[in-house]
């Protein structure tokens, strides 16, 4: 049983993708991609777990995937274990597209924000001009693996989070549209090692806005039976016994 206030993520298949979704009534609704699958990159990455706990606590439902050939996911990925290149992400913005139309016709909403990690801000950017999707949000972009250059002329909300020490993201190279905002984490790198709750906090903060901060209830106290109470009234001085036999 789930209680008020817990978190648990439902696991979900999503087509040939297996992913982990929690519902919410705050709009949008979350995506979250992942980092490179050729170097380990999944749904379970800290950064991406962080971004699911954070998102929920806001109210946001929420759903993160393993791309084609990770993890339970059916399929094969194209890319060579080990390798840092950013290639053809044709076969993951086919997946995370998938994962859009899932999130939307189970909350019911109109469109969804695509937060993408690393290899998944590529993928997300990718995708960033379909229809189904309002809000765009890049955690350390790797802009010296791969080209970002279509930031400039998008024109939906957009926030990108870069670290202070992150030697494949270049913030000054980026040339974000007027209405985009930056956000630096300070002493963090790539990994997010430090720094990983003010990441969530932030993407949280900025899709709230101006909106009261949502508060999950606190757990109901568990009640205790009647009869497992009892009050005992000792005469001072007077041993006590304990009844090992009775059960």
């Amino acid at each position: 049983m789930v209680l008020p206030g817990q978190y648990l993520e439902r696991s979900i298949v999503v087509g040939d993708l297996d992913a982990l979704y929690h519902r919410g009534a705050r709009e949008p609704p979350c995506l979250i991609a992942s980092p490179h699958p050729a170097l380990g990159g999944s749904m379970s990455s800290p950064v991406v777990a962080e971004l699911a706990w954070a998102l929920t606590r806001a109210g946001h439902p929420t759903l993160r995937f393993d791309y084609r050939g990770v993890g339970a996911s059916r399929g094969s990925s194209p890319h060579q274990p080990g390798s840092l290149q950013i290639g053809d992400v044709g076969g993951e913005l086919e997946d995370l597209r998938l994962a859009a139309d899932q999130i939307l016709v189970t909350t019911k909403m109109n469109a969804a924000c695509a937060i993408g990690y690393s290899f998944g801000a590529k993928v997300a950017l990718e995708a960033a001009r379909d229809a189904q999707l309002s809000h765009l949000v890049l955690i350390a972009p790797p802009n010296k693996l791969a080209d970002f250059s279509a930031l400039a002329s998008l024109q939906k909300p957009l926030l990108v989070v870069c670290a202070h020490h992150d030697p494949y993201c270049d913030r000054s190279a980026l040339q974000l549209p007027e209405q985009a905002r930056l956000e630096v984490i300070p002493h963090a790198d790539h990994f997010f090692g430090r720094g990983l709750t003010e990441v969530g906090r932030m993407v949280a903060g900025w899709l709230r806005g101006d909106r009261p901060e949502y508060i999950a209830p606190p757990d109901k106290p568990e009640e205790q039976p009647r009869e497992a109470i009892r009050e005992l009234e000792l005469t001072p001085g007077e041993p006590l016994e304990l009844d090992l036999e009775r059960k």
